[in-house]
C-alpha cells in the first residue's frame, strides 16, 4: 500500500499503520517531529532533498521527560530500527547546529540492516550521523537507560548514495559497514574555531571492513579548516577514502589517533587519491597505490553485496 502525507500529518502515526513493502510519500514541507520506527522492508520518499525536511531539536544536555540529560544516543531526529529500509529525496536535520552551545546532536541514527538512503541531506554539527551498532562497552553502560531496541549490537550494512552529509566534529561515527558513494561530505566551522573530524569509526578487531568513502567530494563551508579525515573512536576503527576529491581544508596529516590513546597502533585507515599529495599523511595510516585501492573497493563491494 502507498501512503501520502503532508506536514500536518504525523510520520510516526503513519508508520504504525504500515506493513512490509508499503511505501510512504512525504509531501513538500517541514515535518517538526522526532521519528522512530522499526518497520521492515519499507520505502520512504520525499518531494526533493531541499523540499521535504524532517527536523527536531534535541541535544546532549537537554533535560528529557525522565529528568535525565538527553545523552548523545537519544538526540536523534530520525531513528531507523527496521531492516531493508530505503529513504530518498529528503532532508533529515537536527537544528542544534551550534555545537559549542549544544554539543552532540544526532540527525540520523541507523541500527537496521540493509539501509539505503539516496539523494538526501543529513545535517547537524557534532555527531550528525550515527551508524550503529554501539560499541560493546556502551551497550553495557547504557543498560536500563536506552531501550533494548537500541542495544542489540547487531552488525549493519548501510549505503549512502549521492547524499550531502554536513557537520564538524566526529559527524559520521559508529560501527556499521557503511558505503558512502558519490556523496558530498561538508565540513562547517566551529564558530571561528579551527579543527574538526569527518569520521569517528568504532569497529571491532574482527570486522574485515568499516567505512568506505568512494568518489566523494570533501567540501568546506565558511571558514572550516584544519579538518581531519577521521580518528578512531575505538581501537580498531576502520575507514577508507578512495578516489575522493579533497578540499584544502583537510589537514595534511590526514588522520588523528584520538587524544592520548595508542589507537595509532590498531586503527585501520586507508587512502588513495589521484589529486592530492599524500606524502605528509600520518605514517601509521595506509596510503594505497591504485591497484591496491581498486582491489579494496572490489572486496568491499563484494562483502556488502553491492552492485555498482
Amino acid at each position: 500500500m502507498k501512503y501520502k502525507i503532508s506536514p500536518n500529518d504525523s510520520i510516526n502515526e503513519t508508520l504504525k499503520k504500515m506493513n512490509e513493502y508499503d511505501e510512504l510519500y512525504l509531501n513538500e514541507g517541514v515535518y517538526n517531529e522526532k521519528v522512530e520506527f522499526f518497520n521492515n522492508n519499507i520505502k520512504i520518499k520525499g518531494a526533493g532533498k531541499d523540499k521535504t525536511i524532517i527536523t527536531n531539536h534535541d541535544f546532549y544536555h537537554k533535560i528529557m521527560p525522565d529528568f535525565n540529560e538527553c545523552n548523545t544516543f537519544r538526540t536523534y531526529t530520525v531513528f531507523v530500527g527496521g531492516d531493508n529500509v530505503s529513504v530518498e529525496d529528503v532532508t533529515i536535520m537536527n537544528s542544534c547546529s551550534d555545537s559549542l552551545k549544544y554539543g552532540q546532536a544526532v540527525a540520523l541514527h541507523v541500527e537496521g540492516n540493509n539501509f539505503v538512503i539516496t539523494n538526501s541531506i543529513i545535517k547537524s554539527a557534532q555527531d550528525t550521523l550515527f551508524t550503529g551498532p554501539l560499541p560493546k562497552d556502551l551497550i553495557q553502560r547504557h543498560q536500563g537507560f536506552l531501550p533494548q531496541s537500541h542495544l542489540k549490537g547487531n552488525k549493519s550494512i548501510q549505503i549512502y548514495d549521492k547524499c550531502e552529509i554536513i557537520g564538524n566534529v566526529d559527524f559520521i561515527f559508529g560501527g556499521a559497514y557503511a558505503l558512502f558513494i558519490n556523496c558530498d561530505i561538508v565540513s562547517i566551522n566551529l564558530d571561528g574555531h579551527d579543527g574538526g573530524y569527518l569520521t569517528a569509526p568504532s569497529h571491532e578487531e574482527s570486522d574485515k571492513f568499516g567505512y568506505l568513502f568512494y568518489k566523494c567530494n570533501l567540501i568546506a563551508k565558511g571558514d572550516a579548516k584544519n579538518i581531519y579525515l577521521g580518528r578512531p573512536w575505538r581501537d580498531y576503527g576502520t575507514c577508507a577514502f578512495i578516489m575522493c576529491n579533497l578540499g584544502k581544508h583537510i589537514n595534511p596529516l590526514g588522520w588523528n589517533k584520538w587524544n592520548n590513546t595508542n589507537r595509532d597502533k590498531t586503527a585501520r585507515f586507508y587512502e588513495y587519491s589521484e589529486n592530492v599529495d599524500l606524502s605528509k599523511r600520518e605514517k601509521w595510516a595506509h596510503t594505497l597505490n591504485k591497484a591496491e585501492a581498486l582491489a579494496y573497493v572490489e572486496k568491499f563491494f563484494k562483502f556488502i553485496n553491492y552492485n555498482n
